[in-house]
């Protein structure tokens, strides 16, 4: 009896059980990461082998990291975990699923056979055979599938016989196939997969498309992520009819406000009818923060020649795609291909407490020999004040500017011109309800001539003194619509009418060597006829005066916060002039004739509902002339912008007639229309149509572009692969503005 006694306590001592209890691992040892804890229905610690062995729902933790499985046997010398049945390894934001293997609790790693890992931060599955985990975030694979399709047969993966990973980072591999619907379709010696949640090196979107002009063109572009503030983008084009086409884009972030990106495209033109077999196409955009509270901000925009933007205004290298990025990030376009005068130019500048400096560089390539060919601005020097009290006992203000350039060319006049404009300004208000805004001042011009014309006589040009006047009357007037003792929403409408006469004396422009055109004078045939603006400067010549209507109807709501909130529901200016003279200068130096009765200019802009939005800009004669200028665009969209109708019709009489649309369509969950239309209604026929279809599913996608312009016709075809290849830019991820 006592032997049998001593067996039982002997057993006990030896194989200890604890029933659904929780029990922590290596009391005694600090381990990284925090203490381990063992959790199962049944647990027993085998005291001579200093085993814990666990079944039945078993789950060993440390802090976030988490495992699994039906049977656990922990050895305690090694820190070494087997496991065994429905393993699943919560490691972060990874998920490490298998059949069997090991696990060191002490360096986190292991193997497991019959594996699968999914990656959330990217949705990358990899299915392996045997997975080994042989680092914080490192991985490696055998026979394995990767991809990032949730379907038991995926739309595409990769199949690879060895596998490396690194968690944000790559996935490198040897012997890799691409499958589609399980179907090798391409084989790869070795291949690099991006597997990063942040900025990525790699392939982007592969685009394929057929032109007419082009034939078959073929785009792959890499991208390279050199650190976080730089990185670059080299562009392949290969075009049957055309050649092959590199381009290498580079940009770079300073700082929050500060950055650059430049581009330069070459290609050898095959095609016969090409004005150059060289072509080429160099572009920079920066916007600078500079030491001493200097800014910068610089363009260059050198095509080969006039058609270079048109014959390749299409793919990733396209004028409009680069100008609609370079406008969102640096609040500036390109011209439209259109312009045969570029303009590349850097301007300096340095604000102070009273005025500012701009250094100014402009360079003019003229890309048709039928545009006269602007003199280059190297350099321009402007400096200007602020209003400048007097301490007079009117409240007289002086305000200066003025601007040296010098004017390059390498034929024809060339020369300096030096500008001095100081004015005096009075702001006051009349009778409590009138209020007065006047100014009087001389504006000297002078001129050093370096080089001129053969025909030209040095003694032919002079100086120009101008003395001018100006001032306006206005008042605000303001009545609230809505408005109670309880009412937080009302409407206030305010109207200001505003009177203003404009005096500049006449000058000799034949005098002016013809360095700039904008010394000539501010009309052209275009805007001969309209009124004097507000904000307008008008160089000699004018003897008017200006009447304008304006009216702002503000909004004034409660947030769902129950804070205040104020906005523009409908703007408005009606503007008409009344010249007292028959003629004002031109831009081409010859007097541009106008009525007495300027023509009434109408400016509108609201938002009648939430969604929808008009504007309108437009002239019409007062002589039964009708039109001449129309400006309208009309703005519709949901509430997300998912879906948006934006139309834009622009006229100007004996010059353009157009008509712009564009409309994105978010019609079903995996499919998103697109339709762009540019049409003239001078020539009667289109500019430019242009149709796209996306279709995406849930790891995939295709982008159908269909294109009609006047010279050319193009279908292209690109593929979305998310967390492979660069995911497609919907067009409504832009959204248009009005004005």
């Amino acid at each position: 009896m006592r032997f049998i006694l001593a067996a039982i306590i002997l057993s006990f001592l030896l194989v200890w059980p604890a029933a659904a209890a929780e029990v922590q691992l290596f009391k005694a040892e600090a381990i990284e990461g925090g203490p381990w804890t063992l959790k199962a229905d049944t647990v027993v610690y085998h005291t001579a082998e200093q085993t814990y062995e666990a079944s039945g729902r078993v789950e060993i933790r440390q802090e976030e990291r988490r495992l699994t499985a039906d049977y656990v046997k922990v050895h305690v010398p090694t820190k070494i975990a087997e496991i065994r049945g429905n393993v699943v390894m919560v490691l972060g934001d990874d998920i490490l699923t298998g059949e069997y293997g090991q696990f060191n609790l002490v360096t986190r790693c292991g193997e497991l056979a019959e594996a699968r890992i999914f990656m959330k931060r990217n949705h990358f599955h990899i299915d392996s055979a045997l997975i080994r985990k042989t680092g914080e975030d490192t991985f490696t694979a055998e026979k394995s599938v990767v991809t990032t399709c949730d379907a038991d047969v995926p739309a595409w993966s990769f199949y690879c016989r060895e596998l490396a990973v690194k968690v944000d980072g790559y996935a490198v591999s040897k012997g890799t196939a691409f499958r589609l619907l399980g179907v090798p379709v391409a084989y790869l010696p070795a291949a690099v997969l991006p597997v990063k949640t942040t900025r990525q090196t790699g392939l982007l979107m592969p685009l394929y498309s057929q032109h007419q002009q082009a034939g078959t063109v073929v785009e792959l572009p890499f991208y390279w992520a050199i650190n976080n503030h730089m990185d670059a983008t080299f562009y392949q084009m290969v075009a049957q009819r055309r050649g092959y086409m590199q381009g290498v884009e580079y940009r770079y972030a300073w700082d929050k406000d500060s950055g650059g990106t430049g581009r330069f495209s070459y290609i050898s033109d095959h095609k016969d009818a090409a004005p150059t077999p060289r072509r080429y196409w160099g572009v920079f955009m920066m916007n600078q923060n500079l030491p001493g509270s200097w800014q910068a901000r610089g363009v260059l925009d050198i095509p080969s020649d006039s058609q270079y933007l048109y014959d390749f205004n299409f793919g990733y290298q396209g004028l409009d795609r680069l100008s609609r990025f370079l406008g969102d990030d640096y609040g500036r376009n390109l011209e439209q291909f259109e312009v045969d005068t570029r303009v590349s130019g850097l301007i300096l500048q340095r604000p102070f407490s009273q005025g500012s400096v701009n250094l100014v560089g402009n360079y003019y390539r003229s890309l048709s020999p039928l545009v006269p060919r602007t003199r280059h601005k190297l350099p321009s020097v402007q400096a200007s004040t602020l209003l400048l009290p007097l301490g007079t006992a009117l409240p007289l203000n002086l305000l200066i500017n003025s601007t040296y350039t010098h004017y390059y060319q390498n034929t024809g006049v060339t020369g300096q011109r030096l500008d001095f404009q100081p004015r005096l300004v009075l702001t006051t208000r009349l009778f409590n309800a009138l209020d007065l805004n006047a100014e009087g001042g001389w504006r000297g011009t002078g001129y050093r001539i370096q080089r001129t014309d053969l025909a030209d006589n040095l003694n032919t040009y002079e100086g120009r003194s101008l003395y001018h006047t100006r001032a306006s009357f206005s008042s605000s007037l303001y009545r609230d619509w809505g408005r109670t003792a309880t009412s937080q929403t009302f409407v206030r409408h305010i109207f200001v009418p505003k009177v203003t006469y404009t005096n500049i004396g006449n000058f000799n422009v034949q005098r002016i060597p013809k360095l700039d055109p904008f010394d000539y004078g501010w009309q052209t045939t275009v805007t001969k006829n309209y009124p004097i603006f507000e904000g307008m400067e008008p160089i000699g010549g004018v003897n008017a005066a200006t009447v304008s209507l304006t009216n702002h109807f503000l909004r004034r709501a409660v947030s769902p916060t129950g804070l205040p909130t104020v906005g523009e529901v409908f703007w408005s200016r009606v503007t008409q002039s009344v010249f007292f003279n028959s003629a004002s200068y031109g831009l081409d130096t010859y007097p541009q004739p106008h009525r007495r009765f300027s023509d009434i200019f109408v400016e509108t802009l609201g938002y009648p509902v939430e969604n929808l939005g008009l504007g309108l800009n437009g002239g019409v004669s007062p002589y039964n002339e009708g039109f001449s200028r129309i400006d309208l665009r009309l703005l519709l969209r949901d509430t997300g912008s998912r879906n948006f109708l934006n139309v834009d019709y622009i006229y100007f009489k004996n010059y353009a007639n157009q008509i712009n649309s564009e409309l994105f369509l978010d019609v079903f969950r995996s499919v998103k229309i697109g339709i762009n239309n540019q049409h003239t209604f001078l020539r009667g026929k289109r500019l430019e149509n242009k149709y796209r279809l996306i279709f995406t599913r849930q790891c995939w996608g295709l982008a159908l572009t269909v294109g009609d312009r006047v010279s050319d016709r193009y279908v292209s075809v690109s593929l979305l692969i998310p967390g492979i290849v660069e995911k497609q830019q919907t067009p409504h991820a832009q959204e248009p503005a009005l004005y």
